[in-house]
């Protein structure tokens, strides 16, 4: 049987952990709440606003609660296609997650203090090293199709 040239769109689920449909949805969200905390605690620490604390423990809340059925959907992934347990970076991708996830949470707690040492200067910390770990999972988990061995189609034609 021929190999195709190219990988095509039909391919895109072997490209990586970030083309799998629920998960790349989910978590899109905590990302975007994590961010949203570093941006709440430093708008916060310059102005003293306890407005900024308040939006910052419910973006907190809000991206744990919806991480955790981005994890699971992750988990699901991770079992049920092999190729995506033997991707290059996909451990790591994994690892750097939960661990983001895990801290997310211990910066929730954190908030959760009274005053100004809610997000000063544990909780401002926490949250730059979340969305740290949080970058660098999503560059692990980013498709790499050139490290992709190219799909055999059954009818290389194309023809139905």
């Amino acid at each position: 049987m021929h190999k195709p040239a190219h990988t095509t769109i039909l391919d895109a689920p072997r490209l990586g952990l970030g083309s799998q449909p629920v998960y790349a949805t989910l978590v899109q969200f905590p990302a975007v709440c994590f961010v949203g905390t570093l941006l709440t605690d430093i708008a916060y620490w310059r102005s003293a606003n306890y407005l900024w604390e308040t939006f910052s423990v419910w973006l907190l809340t809000a991206g744990c609660i919806v991480a955790a059925f981005a994890a699971i959907a992750g988990l699901l992934t991770w079992v049920s296609h092999r190729h995506v347990r033997t991707l290059r970076y996909a451990k790591l991708h994994v690892l750097a997650s939960a661990v983001a996830l895990a801290l997310a949470i211990v910066n929730a707690f954190v908030h959760s203090r009274d005053g100004y040492v809610a997000v000063v200067p544990q909780g401002l910390t926490l949250s730059v090293i979340v969305v740290v770990l949080m970058l660098l999972a999503t560059w692990l988990g980013w498709p790499r199709p050139y490290l992709v061995e190219p799909v055999q189609h059954p009818n290389p034609t194309g023809v139905l």
